[in-house]
């Protein structure tokens, strides 16, 4: 798949799809703001992350940054754990369940409207689509421990 045309078109269609889906599925986040759902999402990968490096992904201040982290620490959604690089942020049971229920709205959400659509595709196609899409996201995370691991 090198066509330029049909990669750009399936970067704006996903773009398009997650922006109308979190519009959709907001009250699933529990009231949290616009950077705290970031900052839980980046923690939520498999890369180590600490403070310094979640401003770095989130290219946020310390100064924004500290409220907003400080207001997810404070819930429970994140914890810090130290490992033997130092400090690190993890998911905390809270932030699992979170993730959980933003995951049960937006299936739904996606259930729904690729009905509203009719069938464009069939299961075996849906699942070789979320194949491709765990695939491309493990190829750029692994090996990686934060925005400036070389």
């Amino acid at each position: 798949m090198t066509d330029p045309h049909v990669l750009g078109r399936l970067i704006v269609g996903m773009s398009d799809v997650f922006d109308v889906m979190d519009a959709a599925t907001i009250d699933a986040w529990d009231g949290l703001t616009g950077l705290q759902i970031q900052l839980l999402r980046v923690v939520a990968t498999d890369m180590r992350v600490d403070r310094g490096s979640l401003a770095v992904w989130t290219r946020t201040s310390r100064a924004a940054l500290v409220p907003s982290l400080a207001a997810l620490l404070h819930r429970g959604v994140l914890a810090e754990e130290t490992d033997g690089i130092g400090p690190r942020l993890v998911v905390a049971p809270a932030g699992r369940q979170l993730l959980a229920a933003v995951l049960v709205a937006r299936a739904g959400w996606l259930r729904e409207a690729a009905s509203a659509v009719g069938p464009v595709a069939d299961e075996e196609e849906l699942r070789r689509t979320a194949e491709l899409m765990e695939q491309l996201a493990a190829t750029t995370t692994q090996g990686e421990s934060g925005p400036d691991a070389s």
